[in-house]
């Protein structure tokens, strides 16, 4: 079973927000003009074709999360509480490519899109089998706790989380023995305004 790779940011909902906030997120992501994806079939490459668009799941006592949903690599989720992006990556992807222009890239695409829902900064968790980064997962999904009781909770665990890609350690990354967690705060990006594609 691989292991996915997601990211929880400090956006959120504030429940005030309009059908013209969720047009005005949508257009700024179609503004983004990212790749999307592709998949093989019948032995050729084939490029999925749509754009953003969003949808809102009714949770019951008047709350409600908002998915921003197309045919990309990176999808956001808001919450009340928190913001959940879904990728289609593996969480090894960190731990393998850093420096690599495809993951600078990534990550400016990472950056645009948590700009646009409203957050500053993302923390990288795993699903399937992946120790403790799965349990806040969850606790992000489905109890929609706040980002920064998430942090804190994870950094009385682990400690300060790392934040240079170039300090993962690929031959020491355990699933079942995770003691790190990985918080990008994009401060390179903002400081050189490279996010602009």
């Amino acid at each position: 079973m691989a292991t996915s790779l997601y990211l929880i940011t400090n956006s959120k909902l504030t429940g005030n927000e309009t059908q013209s906030d969720w047009n005005r997120i949508v257009n700024e992501l179609q503004q983004l003009n990212m790749d999307t994806t592709s998949y093989f079939e019948k032995g050729r490459l084939v490029k999925e074709t749509g754009d953003w668009n969003y949808k809102i799941e009714e949770e019951g006592n008047n709350l409600f999360n908002v998915d921003f949903e197309g045919p990309f690599h990176i999808q956001p989720k808001l919450l009340s509480n928190i913001g959940v992006i879904y990728t289609i990556y593996k969480y090894r992807l960190l731990y393998e490519i850093y420096g690599f222009d495809w993951f600078n890239s990534f990550r400016k695409d990472l950056y645009n899109i948590v700009k646009i829902i409203g957050g500053t900064e993302v923390i990288y968790l795993a699903d399937n089998c992946c120790d403790k980064l799965e349990s806040y997962l969850v606790t992000a999904e489905e109890y929609n706790v706040p980002y920064e009781d998430i942090k804190q909770k994870m950094i009385e665990e682990f400690g300060q989380p790392i934040t240079d890609y170039s300090k993962l350690n690929f031959d020491k990354l355990d699933y079942s023995k995770i003691d790190e967690f990985f918080c990008d705060n994009f401060s390179d990006l903002k400081v050189t305004n490279e996010y602009e594609k």
